[in-house]
């Protein structure tokens, strides 16, 4: 298959409004045109050959079906990965245009580390594997609204060319307004990042909590502007801020 440079790149948009378009049009999960409903009618007629498989739509507009179970059928527990955690996985990614017959791939990768949940990933891949099971292959059909709609934001193909190519496909998705990425996923294992602060687990303080910091600081400062004394000084020892748990910081 050969691309002609010179006419694809007269013919694309450049790269700040195909972002614009994929942000202002894509996001906004605006009803889908005639072309794009043909092509999700493709992804249905070939995501049918993979059997009993189910297909299940989040409120995102995120669509996954399991092709594989994890878990206990590979023979490991059923834990899921939790926010914080390090995933690796290895994945198959193609993109499914409106106007194309079958999808088109851009990319492979094996043993690929991510961060679950640092937000440097495509949101469609960070929501899809947060239900998976260890060893298990899932089918992740991803929206335009939680693919690359950001510089930085990855999985991102390993070599230049792969990347060229999903510019152009990215190019075309804007050019057709409509299509899908497709990612084939499997979990191979995911572990605590032992470099973790704990933020990913933090809990919201109750509002009791609140209340009582809130008028310990104001206490606080009413003492300060007295006797001259630092507002920390002035929330004295009995605050324990330091004895309270990692998982509910009172600060």
């Amino acid at each position: 298959h050969t691309f002609r440079d010179d006419d694809r790149r007269q013919s694309s948009p450049p790269e700040h409004d195909r972002r614009s378009v994929l942000q202002k049009c894509l996001v906004t999960s605006v009803a889908l045109t005639t072309t794009a409903a043909i092509g999700q009618a493709g992804d249905h007629k070939a995501l049918a050959a993979d059997g009993d498989a189910t297909e299940v739509k989040t409120q995102s507009g995120l669509r996954y079906m399991d092709l594989e179970q994890g878990g206990n059928a590979a023979g490991y527990n059923d834990a899921t990965p939790q926010y914080g955690q390090l995933c690796v996985i290895s994945y198959t990614a193609y993109m499914k245009l409106p106007n194309a017959n079958d999808k088109q791939k851009f990319a492979s990768s094996t043993g690929f580390v991510i961060k679950h949940g640092n937000g440097k990933m495509i949101a469609g891949l960070d929501e899809g594997i947060h239900g998976m099971k260890r060893g298990g292959l899932r089918r992740l059909i991803i929206p335009p609204k939680l693919g690359f709609v950001a510089n930085g934001l990855g999985p991102l193909p390993e070599m230049p060319w792969q990347r060229w190519k999903l510019n152009l496909l990215l190019d075309d998705m804007v050019a057709q307004r409509g299509g899908n990425l497709i990612y084939d996923v499997r979990l191979e294992r995911f572990f605590d990042d032992e470099a973790d602060q704990g933020y990913y687990q933090d809990e919201e303080i109750s509002p009791e909590e609140r209340a009582e910091l809130e008028s310990r600081l104001l206490k606080g400062r009413t003492g300060a502007g007295a006797s001259g004394a630092s507002a920390v000084d002035a929330v004295g020892e009995d605050a324990n801020v330091m004895e309270r748990g990692r998982e509910k910081p009172i600060v």
